[in-house]
């Protein structure tokens, strides 16, 4: 008789086995990039699709609540330990920001991330408190982050309050030796599996994270029981649950828009009703009555306007996925070999890597992101979700800061909206910011400001699809490239951005203009000074030490730097 082992010889040489073991693509057909083009060609012909821009880079004028953070936090932190920090010190309270780890996944960088480099998303979870002078952020459900280490690549998606519409960012690089680089993703691309512009996360049970004990095991097993970039590798199933939650409020603010903008077409009344009752649900939502006069009339309003095909709430719930369920047993034992090194010969090593992406393993139509989704729900004129939608916008303090501007007098607060003017109205992306400033300052208040609206402070935004400068091996640039560029290259903060340029050239003027950097440089007349703090690179950066190393074997490279920037006395 024949032994075991030969007969799974037999059979892999058969070919009978591979098939068990290494199922044929079971979606086959359809590639990352041909979902792209369609994502690209399918607009919508609703009003919406014309008013929110579905351009790479943000429509002009307006970034993403991202890029006005790290402006104003002078620059990304780095290491992304520094980045979960940096989020929850902008929360009030030092409210955490909600983390997981994924070794499992179904991204582009599925095949970079494993048990012992998890991917780790990250999620804002805070409103801000209003001032006097300035209205708080709401972060919550506005900002994700997704980092896989081995990619050196941090998946950014934040809301963008002026544009109404959601952002697709990429942080290249992001490593000790790295160039960092923010950069404005091919938004197709994204979309073949965010669809409808939204952020996406599994169904409960959550398998492929660290809720799950299982996967975190395997991850101490892997790295140990320490956090790994500042994330826990085990925690509560509250945890997935929560950011389910928070992936959810970005599905029902891109529906938000629909109902704000399709829902009411041209008619200014529409929204001003709209309006009226989403801050009054917001203000007693135990009081409010759906049947009343006004929440007739606004269905009337929406009958006359609202899409023949209706209005969807995007799904942006994936199916609940166990990554490991294809691992049990002897035959998983054998796939795992299989899988392991078919994946690491193929693997996507950025965003950018579509091909590479398509060639690994597909997975089952209904767990694979990038089959179309029906939507969560269709909304009929008779709905009026937009009026919740809209009210969930509003934090508790921004409601707080109205009901003291109207004495609490709820009804003068809706007499204000009365009288705002029919162009407020218009067809146009509706903004939190917007509708706060107007009625306050209807209020005889002054219009009070906000962090994240105004853009002249920020350098211009840069795509994907532009390439990284390309320096000669002997250009003067290498050494700035190697311990400057991370932080003052693509920087969203324009005044640390003084080493951008398209060119070689442009970016040696930049640098010849920008004075300071003599001083900044000059590390021999300040080093163990009280201006030791003006020298860059920063004492704790990476750049800093590589810098410092650099220097024991080439003594003269702060001189060759320091030379390309005109002295007070050169002529």
């Amino acid at each position: 008789m024949r032994r075991p082992g030969w007969v799974l010889l037999g059979l892999l040489a058969a070919g009978g086995l591979m098939a068990l073991l290494w199922p044929a693509d079971p979606a086959p057909g359809v590639s990352i990039s041909q979902r792209a083009e369609h994502a690209a060609q399918s607009a919508g012909a609703q009003l919406s699709a014309r008013v929110i821009a579905d351009t790479d880079l943000p429509p002009e004028g307006t970034r993403s609540l991202f890029d006005h953070l790290v402006a104003q936090n002078d620059g990304l932190p780095y290491p992304f330990e520094k980045v979960v920090d940096w989020l929850r010190d902008q929360a009030p309270a030092d409210r955490p920001p909600v983390t997981l780890m994924i070794p499992l996944g179904r991204s582009l960088l599925k095949a970079q991330a494993d048990f012992e480099r998890p991917r780790v998303l990250v999620a804002a979870d805070y409103q801000a408190p209003n001032t006097p002078a300035n209205l708080g952020v709401t972060a919550r459900g506005q900002l994700f982050l997704g980092f896989v280490e081995n990619a050196r690549e941090i998946e950014v998606i934040s809301y963008n309050e002026a544009a109404g519409r959601y952002e697709f960012q990429l942080v290249q690089d992001y490593a000790a030796d790295g160039q960092r680089r923010i950069v404005y993703a091919r938004r197709a691309v994204c979309l073949a599996c965010h669809q409808d512009g939204t952020p996406i996360f599994p169904q409960r049970p959550w398998n492929e994270t660290n809720a799950q004990p299982e996967i975190a095991q395997r991850i101490v097993g892997s790295r140990g029981p320490h956090a790994y970039l500042g994330v826990k590798p085990q925690t509560a199933l509250a945890a997935p649950e929560r950011f389910d939650e928070l992936t959810d409020v970005g599905a029902y603010t891109v529906a938000a828009q629909r109902v704000w903008i399709d829902g009411c077409a041209q008619h200014s009344t529409c929204r001003r009703l709209l309006l009226t009752l989403a801050l009054r649900y917001a203000d007693d939502p135990g009081r409010f009555d759906a049947t009343s006069a006004e929440a007739r009339a606004l269905r009337a309003q929406q009958q006359a306007a609202w899409p023949v095909a209706g209005i969807a709430v995007p799904e942006s719930d994936l199916r609940n996925r166990d990554p490991l369920a294809s691992a049990r047993g002897w035959s998983g034992v054998v796939r795992t070999l299989f899988a392991a090194g078919r994946q690491s010969d193929v693997a996507a090593r950025t965003n950018a890597d579509l091909d590479a992406f398509d060639r690994l393993p597909r997975l089952p139509a209904e767990l694979d992101p990038l089959t179309p989704r029906p939507p969560k729900r269709t909304l009929t004129s008779s709905d009026i979700d937009g009026v919740y939608a809209l009210a969930a916008l509003f934090s508790a303090p921004d409601l707080d800061r109205l009901r003291a501007s109207a004495n609490h007098d709820w009804a003068a607060l809706e007499a204000r909206i009365d009288r705002l003017p029919d162009a407020f109205f218009a067809p146009a992306p509706f903004s939190r910011v917007a509708v706060l400033q107007a009625l306050l300052a209807s209020a005889g208040r002054p219009a009070p400001g906000f962090c994240c609206l105004q853009t002249a402070a920020l350098s211009a935004p840069v795509a994907a699809s532009v390439p990284p400068l390309a320096l000669a091996a002997d250009s003067p640039l290498q050494p700035f490239a190697r311990y400057c560029f991370a932080c003052h290259r693509g920087n969203p903060n324009a005044q640390l951005d003084f080493m951008a340029g398209d060119s070689e050239a442009q970016v040696r003027e930049r640098i010849r203009a920008t004075t300071k950097i003599r001083d900044a440089l000059d590390w021999e007349r300040y080093r163990n000074t009280d201006q030791a703090a003006r020298l860059m690179p920063p004492a704790e950066s990476p750049q800093h030490a590589r810098l410092a190393d650099d220097l024991s074997q080439h003594p003269q490279l702060l001189e060759q730097m320091r030379a390309q920037v005109p002295g007070l006395f050169d002529f």
